[in-house]
């Protein structure tokens, strides 16, 4: 009958193998991302290679020193992993990753220095504790950054740490370990344990490492796509970027029966403008206004570049008292704002802005919203600029 112990010894080495072909693969494809977190990544896939030789020469030497090596290993790669997941949220705190980093392999050794040569299965029992506690950590980082991760690269990763959790817990109930005797000293259910925490960080290394390069690279293509529908000039979204929202808001205040309100604004007096000081310094007038659009809004409205020097803001949940407030506290701001220009000039502009407030149908297209905001516009430069009107006025005018 063929002796286990050979296999788990290849076992082992064919997972830190797969560490560092992980790690390797990681810097190949994922270099471009070293200041999100790959870099971190890459360190945590070789520690754990690391851990893993050590775990081979421990079944063959027998070496405590090699099997407290290997836990720290452990502990640093697991924490190496969770300070690449901060990165990668762009979560920058040197004492929070230190501690992250220092603080489980501090208590190992504590561990190592209390149980060590006397209660080595001790040792190992609250280690492996140790490790199931620094990954039910980092499953709650993945968990508070899903909201803001793109794509299935989180699904992946997630699931490798749950992988972990797994071939981890049946080590809580074993007490043997790697050793030259194990085969000698070891029960079935100690064998099919070990087994089952090779073949399955095994598994985990393969899953998370290429799980974390997906979560970057869909990360990329998300802010890829967001560019796309950004205005050149403005840095806002653009035209077609407003129509997808304002479908998007069109459709959620219909079901919620929930009020909508618009903002058309056109700067005053612009082609004059463009004749006098020339289209470069026209450009200057046009982003000086759309920061000021952009502060002015809240979380959920969204200001935008509908094209030349109007823009439109979508008002989500907004009544019409608490749309002409913000409309005529733009008219204040940018009347009051110096615009300077290149050369050093402070010029004073203003601006127009038509409102429109209702709750929206199924039925409303997106082209009626602007046109009734951009008729009440009109009537504001009719009756000097400067202004905000509301489209319920332009009703009653021509009744």
């Amino acid at each position: 009958m063929m002796s286990p112990a050979p296999d788990y010894l290849t076992a082992i080495g064919m997972t830190a193998i797969s560490a560092f072909t992980a790690s390797w693969v990681l810097w190949a494809l994922g270099r471009q991302y070293w200041h999100q977190g790959i870099s971190w990544a890459i360190g945590s896939a070789l520690l754990y290679g690391c851990a893993y030789i050590s775990f081979s020469l421990q079944n063959v030497l027998g070496w405590v020193e090699l099997q407290i090596s290997s836990k720290i290993l452990i502990n640093a790669a697991i924490s190496m992993f969770t300070i690449a997941l901060y990165q990668y949220r762009q979560s920058e705190n040197k004492q929070r990753d230190l501690f992250i980093l220092v603080f489980p392999i501090l208590v190992s050794l504590l561990l190592a220095v209390v149980y060590i040569p006397d209660n080595i299965a001790t040792f190992s029992i609250l280690q492996s504790a140790i490790v199931i506690i620094q990954t039910l950590f980092t499953i709650n980082v993945l968990f508070a950054m899903r909201a803001r991760t793109p794509g299935t690269g989180w699904v992946v990763v997630t699931t490798a740490a749950f992988l972990q959790l797994i071939a981890i817990f049946p080590l809580l109930f074993t007490k043997v370990r790697p050793s030259p005797h194990l085969i000698e000293e070891a029960t079935t259910f100690d064998i099919l344990s070990m087994w089952l925490v090779c073949v399955v960080l095994f598994i985990k290394l393969i899953v998370s490492s290429f799980g974390f390069l997906i979560m970057l690279r869909d990360r990329q293509s998300v802010l890829e796509q967001d560019k796309a529908k950004l205005d050149y000039l403005t840095q806002l979204p653009n035209r077609a970027a407003l129509v997808e929202n304002l479908v998007s808001s069109i459709r959620e205040a219909s079901q919620q029966k929930s009020l909508l309100s618009l903002l058309v604004i056109d700067i005053d007096h612009f082609k004059k403008f463009n004749d006098n000081y020339g289209h470069l310094a026209g450009d200057q007038v046009i982003q000086q206004v759309a920061q000021i659009l952009k502060q002015q809004c809240r979380a959920t409205d969204l200001a935008a570049r509908y094209g030349g020097e109007e823009f439109v803001i979508i008002l989500p949940h907004t009544t019409l008292q608490g749309a002409e407030m913000l409309a005529n506290r733009l008219c204040q701001i940018v009347q009051a704002h110096p615009f300077q220009l290149k050369n050093g000039e402070k010029l004073h502009v203003t601006i127009s802005v038509g409102i429109y407030s209702d709750i929206p149908t199924p039925q409303n297209h997106w082209e009626n919203l602007i046109e009734y905001a951009d008729a009440a516009m009109y009537i504001a430069k009719k009756r000097g600029r400067n202004q905000a009107v509301v489209y319920q006025s332009v009703k009653n005018s021509s009744n």
